[in-house]
């Protein structure tokens, strides 16, 4: 082997070398393909490098990193990535694509930015993935060269360690951001455990204030513990962290026997109700619901609810309103002892959603609005 060409073959074993601890070591994939243009630039003699990346949607690859490009290429040049250019054909056939000599090339259409820096001879290798190619690793030359098949070898292992590098980065980072989601969702989990836990204990310390016996403690509080699990089935189903405020509704007032077209109308936008305020809320349609059922709308034969809703900006507010509207004849008289549902819906919600709720009794039934601010920062 001559001297020359052994040397050439020692600088690109080093090359590979040095570049592989570093691939080991580095989560930063722009400076390990920045890195890798230059060291490629260096190894095989070749002025012009560049690190093609496919982006999303497979029509175009754009220059990633590269090496002595004029300003503004490096980051923002696309060059299509179809079988009619180089760097698009050896993508699609998985295969290196050497073109000798630009101006005699008769298989492609070479990319407008190669002939704006002069460039006659190229290769093209690809960077494989697990996933799929991530792109092309090509070098360019400004002379008329003749690529050896030491040259193409090299080349295509450096593509190869390129694309281990980042396929361990995305691994890396993948793992990271699965271990903070599970690091977040647990601490959700502990909150809304705890959420719960106050909201049971205040609905029993308040029930039992109300009930004149236990039969009537036990039936109200089964009645409003299994109205906050509906509203936690319904997260779970979603596997959100918001409700539909037609699902909050529909899913209480079909328990206490209201049926959309007969005894209900509802109307409104489609508003997803941050989860601890569809807790509440979800609530106060349970009371509303079963007050209906006890002396209201939903005790009679004509009787019938009519529930609407909204969202108004205030700013960078957003003010979520509903309105409930019952008419029933003749009008059931108001009980004589406030249980807690009136209590609930009188001070519960001022006090749990910063909200407003007004109730107004008319001639022929009663309405009732409940308005807050929805929360952004929900958790």
């Amino acid at each position: 082997m001559p001297h020359s060409e052994a040397h050439k073959l020692r600088r690109q074993v080093s090359t590979l070398s040095e570049f592989g601890k570093r691939a080991l070591r580095s989560d930063d994939i722009d400076g390990l393909l920045q890195e890798a243009t230059k060291l490629v630039s260096d190894a095989i003699d070749v002025e012009l490098v560049k690190v093609l990346e496919l982006v999303p949607g497979g029509e175009n690859l754009l220059v990633r990193a590269g090496v002595n490009w004029n300003p503004g290429v490096v980051g923002h040049a696309e060059i299509p990535a179809h079988e009619g250019s180089p760097a698009g054909y050896a993508l699609h056939t998985n295969q290196p694509v050497i073109t000798e000599d630009t101006q005699r090339e008769v298989r492609f259409e070479i990319p407008k930015l190669l002939i704006e820096h002069s460039v006659r001879s190229t290769v093209n290798v690809v960077i494989r993935g697990e996933d799929g190619p991530f792109g092309v690793l090509e070098v360019d030359s400004r002379q008329l060269r003749k690529f050896e098949q030491d040259d193409i070898d090299f080349l295509q292992n450096y593509a190869n360690l390129l694309a281990s590098a980042i396929d361990r980065v995305r691994i890396q980072r993948e793992l990271a951001e699965r271990a903070l989601r599970q690091e977040m969702l647990g601490h959700e989990l502990q909150h809304r455990i705890n959420n719960i836990l106050a909201t049971i204990q205040a609905i029993a310390r308040r029930t039992r204030a109300k009930s004149q016996n236990l039969d009537e403690f036990a039936k109200a509080f089964e009645d409003r513990l299994a109205a906050i699990a509906r509203t936690h089935a319904l997260l779970s189903r979603s596997h959100t962290s918001t409700i539909d405020i037609r699902e909050v509704l529909s899913q209480e007032l079909s328990v206490h026997g209201a049926v959309e077209g007969e005894n209900l109308k509802q109307r409104g936008p489609a508003i997803s109700i941050p989860a601890k305020q569809a807790e509440v809320l979800s609530m106060a349609i349970h009371e509303l619901a079963t007050n209906a059922v006890k002396h209201g709308a939903l005790s009679m034969e004509n009787g019938h609810i009519d529930i609407s809703w909204d969202a108004h900006d205030r700013g960078n507010e957003n003010e979520f309103q509903l309105r409930w509207r019952e008419r029933t004849s003749p009008i059931a008289p108001q009980p004589a002892r406030r249980g807690f549902g009136s209590e609930f819906l009188e001070k519960s919600i001022p006090h749990m959603l910063h909200g407003r709720f007004e109730r107004t009794f008319g001639s022929d039934g009663i309405e009732c609005t409940v308005s807050f601010l929805l929360d952004q920062n929900d958790k």
